[in-house]
């Protein structure tokens, strides 16, 4: 135990008054008439030894009271754990950081009200708890360089005044992190660090791998907790068919996630595509499940566009929009490689494209470069006797990047290197046998649409020589033959698709081309070619978006935004933020870096030059969704097994936080202890007193 004012204890050589005085009155006699003296001295002998006793009381409460007083006006506290005298001697004032979480999370209502003015208010406490000579240094999370430097007490004020909510999520050992560098620089001064914030378990939860939180500073949580009501969020979207083509109708699956407790029924969703409503619906929450819904409706004209998906939740609703960009487009394009353009085969191929009505576009070559597969969502190989490394290296990167080929082996030679190159089995011979395609998946995802009804017996291709081999283990089979044989598989290279086609499409080898399952493989072929990603991210991420184009120039590549809702497609766009990223081009593909870009949530144009090249939607950060905190307990759990008793959690209202500081920096004051102990003494010596006065 220390005292604040350890000179008042000086007082306690008054204690020798009241002892002096009872001694003297010990000595005072007083003459008492008394009629009968018989039983005198028995009498005598009593009474004096009990009045010693009564004295000696009186005087032991008296010298409590007032040395309880004494001691109280001195202020004894017991000081801080781990707190020395030396120590105190040593440090001069405080380097204090402080951190107020003011993610969106942060919006929430808690008892006090919205959580960040809950936490602004508290901090302002602990300001104020402070000399004007410490430092303060105030940290939120957008890092920003106001976060390096120390503050004098008006400035902290004012910078916790200005902090406003902000997309940006940093993890709690960041966080920690950023302040313990600042305050090594003041070594000089007692280091404390406040942290206010959720506790979410997002962002609060230490790793096994954590460093030590800085041992030569003090750290103390100060949490702003929630009501416990459930949010939704959307987590990811696609489109079921791969290829979005004008005037077709379109399906998009949207996956929700949640933390509802209950079943929740008839929740609107609406879609907005280019600032119009084209799609509603409702859904319904099961407790512990994702929820999987659709929005139907009709693409309208080529070209790209820009889509918002909205859902009424509250109260948390900064992750109830999710902006993305797609491309429309009105024509497939196709690219036919054979060394013979006027082959039964090619002509077949033709006259199955041109029955389409404008829809697809092909373009048969004998000789190819690689400048010719950018603008190609499908490629056909077939009729090419040796395809040379260059050409199978080619459309390995095509595939990997999202397009897709099927390869029709030629009869006279077939190359296993092709296979080799998408990690298809290669080993395997021209073989001639009388076999016929027996089984059609026609339940898989590809034949969606071909047959109206569930065939009960098909009339398939006959095949009189097929290339023999043993299909991988991720290869898909979706026809095989009679003998067991494949005929037509599939096989998921990278973010594309080949298609293996067992036989040639020569006449010699089978009738392929002549039976009418020849249409429909190779119009839902160039259907699920090269898919329209759904262009989408989160504000601060760090992975960069890539764009399936090459510019002509690394400098004409910009990124500007946000387009007004209700904008036409082709407004000028003179009036909107323009940025030029850091950007990589990397086998056809442009990386862009926006991670360090200082976003809105909205819709974004990727330029090459004059040109849009796409649209992207950028988003909040869903990491906070899932509002769930940890408890005092839980979050100390993280940490009790390291032994990190510098760092603790300190649960106060605005109304008590200031006594809480001072217990935290000038330890446990008990003075209030001593002037029960004095009003007790008193008290009893009073009772005393009556009493023998009464008895007597």
């Amino acid at each position: 135990m220390e005292f604040v004012h350890p000179e008042i204890l000086w007082a306690l050589s008054a204690l020798a008054i009241p002892i002096a005085v009872h001694l003297l009155h010990f000595r005072r006699f007083r003459k008492v008439a008394f009629s009968q003296v018989a039983f005198l001295n028995e009498v005598k002998k009593e009474t004096k030894a009990m009045q010693q006793i009564r004295h000696w009381i009186i005087l032991l409460l008296r010298l409590l009271a007032l040395s309880a007083i004494i001691l109280a006006f001195a202020q004894p506290f017991f000081p801080p754990e781990g707190a020395t005298a030396d120590e105190n001697d040593t440090i001069a004032g405080h380097a204090i950081s402080i951190y107020v979480d003011n993610s969106f999370s942060m919006q929430a209502i808690g008892e006090d009200g919205q959580l960040l003015q809950s936490a602004k208010n508290k901090a302002a406490v602990v300001v104020e708890q402070f000399e004007a000579t410490d430092r303060f240094q105030i940290v939120t999370n957008e890092f920003s360089g106001r976060d390096q430097i120390f503050l004098t007490q008006e400035q902290a004020m004012e910078r916790l005044a200005e902090i406003k909510t902000s997309p940006v999520v940093r993890p709690v050992e960041a966080i920690m992190k950023r302040m313990g560098a600042q305050l090594e620089k003041e070594p000089l001064r007692k280091r404390i660090g406040y942290l206010f914030s959720d506790l979410q378990e997002t962002t609060h939860r230490f790793s096994p791998e954590s460093a030590a939180a800085d041992t030569n500073a003090q750290w103390h949580f100060i949490p702003e907790f929630a009501s416990t009501s459930p949010n939704i969020w959307i987590d990811s979207i696609w489109f079921e068919e791969p290829l979005q083509i004008a005037g077709r109708p379109a399906s998009l699956r949207i996956r929700l996630r949640h933390n509802a407790k209950q079943p929740v029924q008839g929740i609107p969703m609406h879609l907005n595509i280019q600032g119009e409503r084209v799609a509603a619906g409702t859904f319904n929450l099961q407790p512990g499940l994702p929820t999987d819904t659709a929005l139907r409706f009709t693409h309208g004209l080529a070209g790209l566009h820009r889509g918002r998906i909205t859902i009424e939740d509250a109260p948390i609703q900064f992750d109830d929009d999710l902006y993305f960009g797609y491309d429309v487009r009105d024509e497939i394009r196709i690219l036919h490689i054979t060394d013979d353009a006027n082959s039964e085969a090619s002509r077949s191929i033709e006259r199955v494209y041109q029955s389409a009505e404008n829809l697809y576009r092909l373009n048969t070559v004998t000789t190819w470069s690689p400048r010719e597969l950018e603008d190609e969502q499908l490629v056909l190989v077939s009729g090419v006797s040796s395809p040379s490394s260059g050409l199978i290296q080619t459309l390995a990167t095509f595939v990997d990047q999202g397009g897709s080929v099927c390869y029709m082996p030629e009869r006279t030679s077939s190359d296993p290197q092709f296979f080799q190159a998408f990690d298809g089995q290669s080993k395997g011979s021209w073989i001639s046998v009388s076999d016929r395609v027996s089984t059609l998946e026609t339940s898989h995802p590809f034949f969606t649409g071909v047959f109206d009804s569930q065939p009960e017996r098909l009339n398939l291709p006959t095949i009189r020589e097929l290339w023999h081999r043993e299909t991988s283990a991720r290869e898909e089979v979706l026809a095989s033959t009679l003998l067991g044989h494949a005929f037509f598989s599939r096989l998921t290279f990278g973010k594309g698709t080949v298609y293996f086609l067992g036989t040639s499409p020569d006449p010699s080898c089978s009738n392929v081309t002549r039976h009418a399952l020849w249409v429909p493989l190779l119009l839902r072929m160039a259907e699920q070619s090269k898919a329209t990603p759904v262009m989408w991210g989160v504000i601060g991420q760090k992975a960069p978006i890539a764009v399936a184009a090459e510019p002509d120039a690394i400098e004409s590549v910009s990124f500007s935004g946000p387009i007004a809702p209700a904008a036409p497609v082709d407004q000028s766009i003179s009036k909107e933020p323009n940025w030029l990223p850091e950007a990589r081009v990397i086998q056809g593909r442009t990386s862009i870096e926006i991670g360090n870009l200082n976003l809105d949530p909205g819709h974004y144009r990727v330029r090459f030059g004059a040109k849009d090249i796409a649209l992207f939607g950028i988003n909040q950060n869903r990491q906070e969704s899932d509002h769930r905190a940890f408890t005092v307990a839980e979050f100390q759990a993280q940490w009790a097994e390291w032994n990190w008793s510098h760092v603790d959690v300190v649960q106060a209202s605005a109304a008590s936080l200031s006594e809480a500081i001072d217990r935290l920096e000038k330890g446990n004051p008990v003075w209030f202890l001593f002037m029960y102990i004095a009003l007790f003494a008193l008290f009893v010596e009073s009772f005393l007193l009556r009493s023998w006065k009464r008895s007597s």
